[in-house]
């Protein structure tokens, strides 16, 4: 069953001004007048920002970019509160006030939108393979035509429709009618698969290219082995390389030791050398003068007692001195044959380590290691390529075959006579529309489904827009789905309109379009015509002072509970969103001996 939505009363309170205010509006045809700045386009837009829509220029002016509006509305039968916070909270509650739904999550807010308008449409993202929930935006705008963007050339009511790729065609083709809700499912999921097995070919393109550049980078080669035995040589050859590796790290730290001793025993050996020259100096010194003679000593300068015994104790030193150079000459020599024999034993570990590897190479009959390792490699890379090959094959087709699946009942979904009934109706739609409406037939001749064409010249070119509207309006109350909304006109009186076209033109929307609730916002009463019996018209006067003081008191105790159950609940969507991030970023082990210490990434 369609949905049919109907708004009631809207809130609007501005904490920065301290300022609110309260409209009630009539189930069936509403008029809002006033000229320029008093407000009335402000009311509109806000109508359809609280349900999720970014109308083009809310904010223009000194307008309060933080205020909340709250509007009352039923769908169907159901009565719901939707109120809007700043530029991202968006929350919903029921007729009791019970919160729905509390979000800051675009996302979150389509899914929500469409489950509770019944609007599921998807469309394609600008990046390929990338599809998501439409939005509020798209179920609107049919139903709004917005002062500033809702008459030009391209569709500007809101701000975000370009969001996706190639959006006009599903939007409007299913608004009207032209195919079943199915069929946009269908055609949505049969691109994505399209999508899918571009990208799952090319993978394969990819790995049979880089599977041949592997193979032509390895030796050609037939040699076999057998893996058993070929395991029981490694372990030997690795067997022997330990030991050999052992020997030779022992040798190495000999020689070490070797290097240290050899440099004590020189300084010893130095030092020898010096005091026995000294002694045999001082010795050949004392011989020249004659025993008991009194001599000044060079060094300290006091006379010293010369003596045979000093002579004799001195010559007994000197041959001491010497004794001892020859026994640290000889240790010398000693380790010097030591070292000879160590570096001996290395050149032996070194010819035993390359006669090891020589043997590893080939042997008679044999094919050597090199041919093996790459015959195997080779083996082992067909048989990875053979797997990952297949199952690639075996993706590929299943989505092919689905892909097949789904063009077939999208053929099934098309029915060539309803699409060609759908657009004969929305063109005599158009046509009536037009003639109501005062427009030359010659500048509706282009008008297409989802298109907006030149404007023409003079004041029937925004007429032709509203045309259209009504047009798809009437179309989709005969042949579409999806929920009705109000159909909201703002500012139809463009380009200088007189009074009794535009009280013609009045009477055209209000009598003429297919919707249980209409707004208009003009700038005036046009005289001399008479509002419909069903119709509340609303005046505003004051320019530039829309919000009023004495309201803001009953709107903050309106308002203020929900505010708060919408506060506590984004925060606990934060909250969560945190924990979700927290949990999905990678941890770092560091480089502590336990293994429990980790640390996380911080953005």
């Amino acid at each position: 069953m369609r949905q049919t939505v109907t708004y009631h009363e809207l809130w609007l309170v501005s904490e920065r001004d301290e300022s609110a205010r309260f409209l009630k509006f009539n189930p069936r045809k509403n008029l809002l007048a006033g000229t320029n700045e008093t407000g009335k386009s402000r009311i509109l837009k806000h109508l359809v920002w609280a349900l999720g829509g970014e109308p083009s220029t809310r904010i223009a002016g000194n307008w309060d970019i933080n205020i909340a509006a709250r509007v009352a509305l039923n769908i169907g039968q159901k009565q719901f509160m939707f109120m809007r916070m700043g530029r991202d909270w968006r929350a919903a509650f029921d007729a009791e006030g019970k919160l729905l739904l509390a979000t800051e999550n675009a996302q979150t807010w389509a899914k929500f939108f469409a489950d509770t308008f019944q609007f599921p449409l998807k469309l394609q993202r600008h990046q390929e393979g990338a599809f998501a929930l439409a939005g509020p935006e798209y179920a609107l705008l049919p139903f709004y035509i917005d002062q500033e963007g809702g008459w030009a050339r391209k569709w500007g009511n809101f701000l975000r429709l370009s969001q996706f790729a190639r959006w006009e065609p599903v939007v409007f083709e299913s608004f009207l009618g032209l195919r079943p809700q199915r069929y946009f499912d269908a055609q949505l999921t049969r691109d994505d698969l399209v999508y899918k097995l571009r990208e799952l070919r090319l993978q394969a393109k990819v790995q049979a290219t880089s599977y041949q550049h592997v193979k032509a980078m390895l030796p050609a080669s037939d040699a076999t082995l057998e893996e058993s035995v070929f395991a029981k040589e490694l372990e030997q050859v690795a067997s022997q390389v330990e030991a050999l590796v052992g020997d030779e790290n022992q040798v190495r730290n000999d020689l070490f030791s070797i290097a240290q001793e050899r440099q004590e025993l020189t300084g010893q050996l130095q030092l020898a050398a010096r005091a026995e020259q000294d002694l045999v100096e001082d010795l050949a010194y004392l011989s020249k003068y004659p025993d008991d003679e009194q001599l000044n000593c060079p060094t300290c300068g006091q006379a010293h007692g010369l003596s045979f015994r000093a002579k004799v104790e001195l010559a007994s030193d000197a041959n001491d001195a010497h004794q001892l150079f020859l026994s640290v000459r000889g240790q010398l020599d000693k380790l010097s044959k030591r070292e000879e024999s160590m570096r001996s034993k290395l050149a032996s570990v070194t010819r035993q380590m390359e006669m090891l590897r020589l043997s590893t190479e080939r042997r008679p009959g044999q094919s050597g290691i090199a041919e093996i390792v790459a015959a195997k490699s080779l083996a082992t890379i067909e048989h990875a390529y053979g797997q990952t090959r297949q199952q690639l094959a075996e993706s590929i087709d299943e989505l092919d075959e689905n892909r097949t699946a789904l063009q077939a009942e999208l053929d099934a979904l098309t029915d060539a006579n309803r699409v060609k009934e759908v657009r004969a109706f929305y063109k005599a739609a158009v046509k009536a529309s037009a003639d109501r409406l005062g427009i030359d037939k010659a500048e509706i001749a282009s008008v297409k489904i989802g298109a907006r064409p030149a404007m023409g010249a003079g004041s029937s070119g925004p007429r032709v827009y509203l045309a259209m509207h009504m047009a798809m309006l009437e179309t989709n109350a005969r042949y579409g789905s999806g929920p009705q909304f109000p159909f909201i006109v703002d500012t139809p009186r463009q380009q200088g309109l007189d009074d009794p076209n535009t009280g013609r033109l009045l009477s055209a929307v209000y009598n003429h379009a297919e919707a249980e609730q209409i707004f208009i916002a003009n700038e005036s009463v046009p005289a001399d015509w008479t509002p419909p019996q069903d119709c509340t018209v609303q005046t505003f006067t004051e320019k530039r002072h829309f919000l009023r003081k004495d309201e803001y008191r009953a709107g903050v105790e309106q308002l203020a509970p929900m505010a708060e159950a919408i506060r506590e609940a984004i925060a606990a969507e934060r909250e969560r969103t945190a924990d979700m991030e927290a949990e999905s970023e990678p941890v770092e082990h560091s480089n502590h001996d336990s293994a429990t210490d980790v640390e996380e990434d911080e953005d």
